[in-house]
């Protein structure tokens, strides 16, 4: 899979590790930095993604259309 460099941001990356709930990861290379920082130590950590949201489709009623 080959990641856009827009991604390759701090958020993502196997060499931080997100502090408490707030915009800063703490980075093993650069210390606290904030999350959309990046740098050439990135290397992508799949299992940090959070997948989007799957919309469920409506529930459909069956009408009989030959009454």
């Amino acid at each position: 899979m080959k990641i856009d460099k827009s991604e390759c941001i701090c958020a993502f990356c196997e060499n931080a590790v997100p502090i408490f709930d707030s915009d800063t990861v703490l980075c093993e290379k650069n210390g606290i930095v904030s999350k959309g920082y990046s740098c050439r130590h990135f290397s992508y950590d799949p299992l940090k993604r959070t997948p989007p949201r799957v919309i469920k489709s409506p529930k459909l009623d069956y009408i009989d259309i030959n009454e």
